[in-house]
C-alpha cells in the first residue's frame, strides 16, 4: 500500500543514517531503468531536493548499455572485453532470419510475410532461451504418425535448430537472451566467489528470468546482499502456494522464494520509518480478492468492509470513449492543480493513452507516456507513408499536396521554395476539372515545357520511378504500408 521506490529511498537512508561513505559503496539492483529514474526521484524527494551521493543504480533488465558498469561491480576479476560474445543486434537478427525464412520457403514467400514469420521466430528464439530450455525434444513433442502438419513445423524450426547457430558463429554474435542469461551467471560466480565489500540490494524484481533468479538468491546469501520484494503476500497459507497459477501476481515471487528455500512467513518486513500505510481494511480486501481459487471458502467467513474500505477510489461509468477521455483528463488536470501532487493513468488500453495524452496537451499539460509513441505517427515515417500513398493511389492531387506539404518535404528545393511551387501547382493545374491519371495527366494540363512547374513535376517523377516499379512488379504491398 506504499510507494514502492519512496519506501525503498526512505529505508535506505535509515538504515545507513544519511552516511554518504555508505551510500557511495552501496549498489542497488533493480528491475529497469525507469525504475532507476523513479528511485532517484525518491531520494532527491526524500532530502526536500538536497544535493545527495546516491547510491550506484543498476538496471537489471537493461544490460547493453549498462554492461561495463555491471562488469566493474567487483574491483578484482573483472568480466574483459571478449569474454563474452557481443549480442546480434534486433535489426540484423530480424533481416538474417528473414532471408532464412525467403530460402526456405523458395522465394514463395512475399518479404511483408517472411518478415512477419521472423518476428515470430526471433520471439520464440527468446522465449526458449530466457528459460534456459533447448530444441533438443522437439521431435518428441507430438507422435509422427499422428500429425503431418506438425513434420513440415519441424522442417521450418530447422531454421532456429541447425541453421541459425552456424550464422552466430559466423558473425561471432550471440542472441540478446543468451548473452544476458551468461551475463548474470558469470557475475553470480564472481560474487559467490569474491563477495563486495560494500551492500547489495536487488530491489523490487520477481525472479521471473531463471539467471536472474540465481542471482538474487546468491546475493540474499551475501553478508551485505539483501533481496527486496514489491508487495509479497505473505496472508497466502501453504495450502494456496502449490496450486497459484502462473498468471497470478504473487506467482513469480513465490517460486523465487522456493529457489531460495525460503518460507513466506519468514520474509522480513521493510522498515519504512515517517510513512503511513494504507488502511489494513483494504489490503485485507485485496489479498482476499486474490485469493486462488481453491481457497474461494474465505470468503464465506468475509466481513463486509466499512464503507471508507475503499476511500477515496471511485467507479465512473462513460457512455462513449470521448467522455472516458475526458473524465480521466478533467481528474488527472484537477490533481495536478494541486501543489505538489502527481498523477498517473495506468491502462492497457494504447488508443486511451493516446487520447488522454492529446487532452491533456490542449491544457498546456505535457506527460510521459512510458509506452512512447508508435512508428506509425512518427512524422517522418508519416511522410513515408504519404509519398507510398502517392505512388499507389498514381499521383492522385490529393496525395500530391498531402506528401508535399509535409513539413519535412523538399523534393531538393529549399522548403519556402517547394511550398511556393505548390501553391502554384494546385492553381494552375489541380483547380477545376480532374487531370488524367499519374504524372503525365497532369503534365499534359502544364502545357508550357519552360514553366519551372513542369521541371518539379518531371523531377517527382523521377525521384519516384524506382518506387513505382517496385508497386508495379507486386514485391512489396505498398497498399498495406499505406494503411
Amino acid at each position: 500500500g506504499l510507494s514502492f521506490v519512496d519506501a525503498l529511498a526512505v529505508g535506505l537512508s535509515k538504515k545507513f543514517k544519511g552516511d554518504p561513505t555508505q551510500f557511495a559503496d552501496c549498489i542497488i539492483l533493480l528491475p529497469t531503468r525507469r525504475a532507476t529514474r523513479s528511485l532517484r526521484e525518491a531520494f532527491l524527494r526524500g532530502s526536500a531536493g538536497k544535493p545527495l551521493l546516491l547510491p550506484q543504480l543498476i538496471p537489471l533488465g537493461d544490460l547493453d548499455e549498462d554492461e561495463r558498469a555491471l562488469s566493474g561491480w567487483n574491483d578484482a576479476d573483472l568480466l574483459v572485453d571478449g569474454a563474452i560474445p557481443p549480442a546480434i543486434s534486433s535489426l540484423r537478427r530480424h533481416l538474417l532470419l528473414t532471408q532464412l525464412v525467403q530460402a526456405f520457403e523458395k522465394k514463395t514467400s512475399s518479404p511483408d510475410k517472411a518478415a512477419r514469420l521472423a518476428v515470430a521466430l526471433a520471439r520464440l528464439l527468446d522465449q526458449v532461451q530466457t528459460e534456459r530450455l533447448s530444441f533438443d525434444g522437439l521431435h518428441k513433442l507430438v507422435p509422427e504418425d499422428y500429425a503431418e502438419h506438425w513434420q513440415v513445423t519441424l522442417k521450418f524450426l530447422e531454421i532456429l535448430t541447425k541453421e541459425w547457430p552456424t550464422i552466430l558463429r559466423e558473425h561471432g554474435c550471440l542472441d540478446p537472451a543468451d548473452r544476458r542469461n551468461k551475463f548474470l551467471e558469470n557475475q553470480a560466480k564472481l560474487w559467490t566467489a569474491s563477495p563486495p565489500k560494500g551492500h547489495i540490494f536487488a530491489a523490487g524484481s520477481t525472479g521471473s528470468i531463471p539467471a536472474t533468479a540465481d542471482l538474487l538468491d546468491v546475493i540474499a546469501g551475501l553478508p551485505n546482499g539483501c533481496v527486496v520484494l514489491p508487495g509479497l503476500d505473505q496472508t497466502l497459507n501453504e495450502r494456496d502456494l502449490p496450486v497459484l497459477e502462473p498468471t497470478h501476481p504473487q506467482y513469480g515471487m513465490v517460486q523465487l522464494l522456493t529457489r531460495m528455500n525460503v518460507n513466506i512467513k519468514e520474509v522480513k518486513i521493510w522498515e519504512v520509518p515517517g510513512i503511513e500505510p494504507i488502511k489494513n481494511d483494504r489490503a485485507d480486501l485485496i489479498h482476499v480478492a486474490l485469493r486462488p481459487a481453491s481457497s474461494m471458502d474465505t470468503w464465506r467467513s468475509l466481513q463486509t468492509p466499512s464503507p471508507d474500505t475503499l476511500e477515496p477510489v471511485e467507479y465512473v461509468v462513460c457512455p462513449s470513449p470521448e467522455e472516458e477521455t475526458g473524465v480521466i483528463a478533467l481528474m488527472m488536470r484537477k490533481l495536478l492543480e494541486e501543489k505538489g501532487k502527481t498523477a498517473a493513468l495506468i491502462t492497457p488500453d494504447r488508443e486511451l493513452a493516446r487520447r488522454v495524452a492529446s487532452q491533456l496537451l490542449r491544457w498546456g499539460i505535457e506527460i510521459d507516456d512510458s509506452a512512447g509513441l508508435p512508428l506509425s505517427i512518427v512524422p517522418t515515417i508519416l511522410f513515408l507513408r504519404l509519398t507510398a500513398a502517392l505512388v499507389v493511389n498514381q499521383f492522385k492531387p490529393v496525395d500530391i499536396l498531402a506528401a508535399c506539404k509535409h513539413p519535412i518535404a523538399a523534393c531538393g528545393f529549399a522548403p519556402t521554395k517547394l511550398r511556393d511551387l505548390i501553391r502554384r501547382l494546385e492553381l494552375e493545374a489541380l483547380r477545376g476539372s480532374h487531370p488524367a491519371t499519374g504524372i503525365n495527366g497532369l503534365l499534359a494540363v502544364i502545357e508550357d515545357r519552360d514553366n519551372e512547374l513542369y521541371s518539379f513535376l518531371e523531377r517527382l517523377r523521377e525521384a519516384s520511378r524506382y518506387f513505382a516499379q517496385i508497386s508495379a512488379q507486386g514485391n512489396v504491398n505498398l497498399q498495406k504500408i499505406v494503411q
